[in-house]
């Protein structure tokens, strides 16, 4: 009989509960986002966040049971999100897993939150072939992973600064749009060409795959501020920032994979559930002959289910944890 995981994700704002059957069977995947919570601040509030993780957290997972027909004496192991994110929330969900795991004599497991996304993929239906280069944008993080094998992989660019998802938020945020932004630009880059107007591409023509989206961010507001008279064509100015973002993306993937000679590619995280994103990574992917894997949208963002995929390799391989996992604020 295939094993079964119950999985914690609480690293930002979004208390997530799921549990797994095997590799790809979900039983339950239950997410509560708190953006609402937080909409009068204008971003996530830590503080917040933890308060709200630690009143929903119990509910979650007493839903998740009912609606799986399962009991806790019928869970195999446990796994949570143990780094990165904000600490407050992280440790919310290592106490609650490490508790059940203690009072059920169960295996836990700790999972790096960014490593599970290309996990994704394959709960969509695609298969986990060996090379491959993961393209991760999630809100807090763009990285470009070089994967030999389960657990054996290598970061070969990272955001140096603002990450994709962060700048596109904030660029909303600066025509009025609450988080998350990403669909307001997403639409608005469906509906315009993004032709009508030109923003800077970090990094684009430099050596090496590392991203930088800070200066995109900052030549919106020098844009906004010396353009008052047109800041009304909103579509197409989002459109055309959007652009920018998507072809850096496309560029530093695409010459990462041929520089390491890999002709598979996997897009997961929050931005990926862009329309326009998919667009122009399915386009590019077909005129070069890569396969490219891409998560339904609703395993794009933060999710337990991937977490537990992620975990339900690590169980099948011995790699479990006691009961000194801790929580870690950064990626390392």
């Amino acid at each position: 009989m295939q094993p079964i995981c119950l999985a914690i994700d609480t690293t930002f704002d979004d208390t997530s509960v799921a549990i797994l059957k095997g590799h790809n069977d979900i039983l339950a995947n239950l997410t509560l986002s708190q953006f609402k919570d937080h909409e009068a601040f204008g971003g996530v509030v830590p503080e917040r966040a933890s308060r709200k993780h630690l009143e929903v957290i119990h509910p979650l997972i007493s839903e998740s049971l009912k609606q799986s027909g399962l009991t806790f004496q019928e869970i195999d192991y446990f796994a949570v999100s143990h780094y990165p994110g904000l600490l407050g929330s992280l440790l919310v969900g290592v106490t609650v897993a490490k508790s059940l795991a203690y009072s059920l004599d169960k295996p836990i497991i700790g999972i790096n939150h960014v490593e599970s996304h290309p996990y994704a993929c394959f709960l969509s239906g695609a298969e986990l072939t060996f090379p491959c280069l993961h393209l991760v944008v999630a809100g807090g993080h763009t990285l470009l992973m070089h994967a030999r094998n389960h657990f054996d992989y290598q970061i070969v660019g990272r955001s140096l600064d603002d990450a994709a998802g962060e700048c596109v938020d904030k660029v909303a945020k600066m025509f009025g749009h609450p988080m998350p932004g990403g669909p307001v630009v997403d639409g608005y880059a469906m509906q315009f060409s993004g032709e009508d107007f030109e923003f800077p591409k970090p990094l684009l023509k430099q050596k090496g795959f590392d991203f930088s989206f800070s200066g995109l961010k900052t030549a919106m507001l020098r844009f906004r501020q010396q353009n008052p008279d047109i800041l009304d064509q909103e579509g197409p100015i989002l459109a055309a920032f959007f652009k920018s973002v998507c072809e850096v993306l496309v560029e530093k993937t695409f010459s990462a994979a041929e520089s390491l000679r890999l002709n598979r590619i996997s897009v997961s995280g929050g931005l990926a559930a862009s329309r326009k994103l998919k667009e122009v990574f399915t386009s590019e992917s077909l005129q070069r002959g890569i396969d490219l894997h891409y998560p339904s949208p609703g395993l794009c963002t933060d999710n337990a289910a991937m977490v537990a995929c992620l975990a339900s390799f690590r169980f099948e391989a011995g790699l479990k944890d006691d009961l000194n996992l801790e929580a870690y604020p950064n990626l390392i």
